[in-house]
């Protein structure tokens, strides 16, 4: 099998050779290779095709027609069916200082010439330091050390890596640095996750074989600009919406006791806000809710708390967002539209304190803004002394209203006691008038009252004879007439019983036949029953009544014993017998 690469048409190219160690391992180095075990072959994307001709160069491989203009289309040119003969990327730079040209086919490098003439391609593709913007991750981790390794990445918006590239920041570099940023006042400190504008050179690590970029400065401004565009562009849209001060608009509860802390748990800033709220020596009923309050987790882990105390918003009178001080990148985690929507459409009153006095940001816009989380407890603690001293106020104004009520009411009663015995007084006056004319009237009334009752008993004492002989006249007539009707109603019902009395008599011999009859039958019908029971019946057909010597009747041999005498009575006689005792048989 000679060495070939082939194009199949479908955007691969085969790449076919005798079995080589070496260059199966040289293979193994490009990305997106895969070993075709059908074919025999490895199949290479055509994208890739600048890579795989400098990787093969110098390995006597053939290129076949398509192959060779996929080549010249990308710069490169090379005979159909021969290796290239194009000026390559790993000979020695020219005595002019041009681009190098290609090694002699025959010609073999080591790994470290290789990688030293890639390092001088490099330098000469960029002799000069260059600005790179990108995001910092991985300098945590190294953070310790005196050369710093990170990397640089560049996102998009949904926050998907799409390239990176190594990067170094030597001591000095960083000394410097770290110095230029004390001048402007620490605005931030470097850190992962902070976007930069850093001034770099680009050069190859010859041990290694990697590409990396060498920080030599970083922008402040750049990085500060950033955020403080980005947090402009936030406050022109949420103003646009209407949303700032939105909360900050929503009434205060007088005493918002039930309090909701959103921020990380067991930091500086969760226990200075407890600890205001213990020393205000007030019953705040505190819920602490862990949120992460820097890097890209802080917006929604913020927003899970809002959420989580949004569905118990009748459980709290006002939710406090806080974190400690930190640089200006770090609390620029803050500056989220969407943090910013939640937070002003929240139905509780939010109160903000996040980092230093000198601090804003986008939440300090839509809500209440304490600055810091001593300053956020600090402002619940004085609503609450705000309420009691209203409190205390009305209860002094209460306390002198009352005395002044006190006071007018005893005055008055006073007046009032004055005025009532000036009026009792006359009163009683009129009273023992009114009493005394009474009582004149009185007794004149009462002397005319006996003098006609007198009159009446005279005119009663005349009249009272002849009423009484009426009335005895009148109860007479009436006894009279009642005897009459008592005799003649005696006289009726002694006659009507006469007739009853006829009546009966007249009635009774049939009756008393009937029932005389009726007795008879009776009678004669208990005799009939009577002699057909009579023993003598039973004997009159020809059997024997036996009876012992007292006259009762043998119904057991046992009660006529051998020699006792037993009567026989039969139909036309009696006989007297002798026992012989019982009859074996």
């Amino acid at each position: 099998m000679s060495r070939e690469v082939r194009h199949d048409g479908d955007g691969t190219l085969e790449v076919r050779f005798p079995f080589d160690r070496a260059l199966v391992d040289r293979i193994k180095t490009l990305p997106r290779r895969r070993w075709n075990a059908a074919e025999r072959c490895w199949g290479v994307p055509e994208g890739d095709l600048l890579l795989l001709i400098d990787l093969l160069e110098g390995a006597r491989f053939q290129f076949d027609a398509p192959t060779t203009e996929l080549c010249r289309a990308a710069g490169r040119t090379m005979a159909p069916g021969t290796a290239p003969v194009e000026p390559g990327l790993f000979d020695a730079p020219s005595s002019t200082g041009s681009s190098a040209r290609i090694a002699d086919a025959t010609t073999d490098l080591s790994v470290s010439e290789l990688n030293e003439s890639v390092r001088r391609v490099l330098a000469d593709a960029f002799p000069h330091s260059l600005w790179v913007v990108g995001e910092i991750s991985g300098f945590a981790r190294n953070a310790h050390k005196r050369h710093v390794t990170f990397r640089l990445v560049e996102l998009d918006a949904a926050g998907t890596n799409l390239s990176s590239v190594d990067a170094t920041l030597f001591a000095d570099a960083r000394s410097e640095i770290e110095a230029k940023l004390a001048r402007a006042g620490d605005p931030f400190r470097l850190g992962d996750e902070i976007r930069v504008r850093v001034r770099a050179r680009v050069e190859l690590y010859v041990p290694w074989g990697s590409y990396r970029i060498l920080v030599e400065d970083l922008d402040p401004t750049f990085t500060l600009g950033e955020a403080a565009r980005r947090r402009e562009e936030i406050l022109r849209r949420l103003g646009a919406a209407g949303l700032l001060g939105r909360n900050d608009r929503l009434s205060l509860a007088h005493l918002p006791l039930r309090v909701g802390l959103i921020t990380s748990v067991g930091s500086d800033a969760a226990n200075d806000v407890l600890r205001t709220l213990e020393e205000s020596g007030y019953a705040f009923d505190v819920t602490v809710h862990g949120a992460r309050v820097q890097g890209r987790t802080t917006e929604p882990s913020v927003l899970n708390a809002l959420d989580w105390f949004e569905s118990r918003a009748q459980a709290f009178d006002v939710v406090l967002i806080c974190r400690g001080g930190g640089s200006r990148t770090d609390l620029a985690w803050f500056d989220s539209e969407a943090l910013g929507r939640a937070v002003a459409t929240f139905p509780l009153p939010v109160v903000i304190g996040i980092g230093h006095e000198q601090d804003r940001s986008v939440l300090d816009a839509v809500a209440r803004s304490a600055k810091t989380p001593t300053a956020a407890a600090a402002f619940v603690v004085a609503v609450v002394d705000e309420s009691l001293a209203r409190v205390e106020e009305c209860r002094a104004r209460l306390l002198a209203a009352a005395s002044a009520s006190i006071e007018n009411e005893a005055r008055l009663a006073r007046e009032c006691g004055r005025r009532l015995a000036l009026a009792v007084r006359a009163r009683l006056e009129r009273e023992r008038v009114q009493i005394s004319w009474v009582g004149r009237r009185l007794a004149g009334s009462v002397r005319a009252s006996v003098q006609h009752a007198r009159s009446r008993m005279d005119r009663s004492a005349v009249a009272l004879p002849r009423a009484v002989a009426v009335r005895l006249a009148r109860q007479r007539e009436r006894l009279r007439g009642a005897a009459r009707g008592i005799a003649h109603a005696a006289r009726r019902d002694v006659a009507v019983g006469r007739h009853r009395l006829a009546a009966n008599v007249v009635a009774l011999g049939p009756r008393a036949a009937r029932r005389m009859a009726a007795v008879i039958e009776r009678n004669e019908a208990r005799e009939r029953r009577l002699t057909l029971v009579d023993p003598r019946r039973v004997i009159e057909r020809g059997y024997a009544l036996l009876r012992s010597a007292d006259g009762r009747v043998v119904t057991s041999p046992t009660a006529a014993p051998s020699g006792s005498a037993v009567r026989a009575e039969l139909r036309d006689g009696r006989l007297r017998l002798r026992s012989e005792g019982v009859d074996a048989e």
